[in-house]
């Protein structure tokens, strides 16, 4: 694997969790066609088996392919994910590398793996922006009924919580989520998006930090 060891030229990675749903894809496409259109390069990592591609549905903005790889992959975590995102990150030196788990793996193990690879290889080789995590506040009530202990984790390791699709429920119900999420986790940042014009996104870029 390249090292690289100038912090400016190191890759950003930016680690985002969520049940399937949630709209973590269409999120990471929007803000990747944001970055590449600044001029940054742009990757993609799943391990969520039948993920659909992203870099097809950006060749709609003329942007160059290789500026948003998609490795879609099925894998153990561990070894086999840390050597797919270093081979990804090898191959194209991106400034971005945008990581969608699937949603029973938390975002914290996926970090903590890939800063143990850096540390036993010796160097310090990646940049991680805050964990996010979206919330599908339509489903928010049922996921966490049906799938608790996922979804206890999913909130309580993020550092930033997205809760998306705010405009499919009312506002009481909005404040509801909140304070539950805040019951849950009360240290991590709060921003709210919505399918029609994005009021996060802005919020979530700086955030990120890039």
């Amino acid at each position: 694997m390249t090292k690289i060891n100038n912090a400016d030229t190191k890759t950003k990675i930016v680690v985002i969790g969520g049940f399937l749903n949630s709209g973590k894809t269409t999120l990471i496409k929007k803000l990747g066609m944001h970055y590449a259109a600044a001029g940054k390069v742009i990757t993609y990592f799943t391990n969520e088996a039948g993920k659909e591609t992203i870099d097809g549905d950006l060749l709609e903005y003329d942007m160059n392919t290789q500026e948003m790889t998609a490795a879609c992959v099925t894998c153990s975590l561990k070894e086999v994910m840390t050597s797919a995102v270093g081979q990804l990150i090898e191959r194209v030196h991106p400034d971005i590398l945008f990581i969608e788990p699937k949603e029973t793996v938390s975002p914290l193990v996926v970090r903590d793996e890939l800063m143990r690879s850096s540390l036993k290889a010796g160097t310090e080789e990646y940049l991680f922006a805050p964990l996010l995590t979206l919330i599908d506040c339509s489903e928010f009530f049922r996921d966490i009924k049906e799938k608790k202990k996922v979804a206890f984790d999913q909130i309580t390791v993020a550092e930033v919580i997205v809760l998306n699709k705010t405009d499919l429920v009312k506002q009481n119900e909005s404040d509801l989520i909140k304070e539950s999420v805040r019951q849950i986790n009360p240290n991590a940042k709060i921003l709210e998006n919505t399918i029609e014009n994005e009021i996060g996104l802005n919020e979530i870029i700086k955030t990120i930090g890039i």
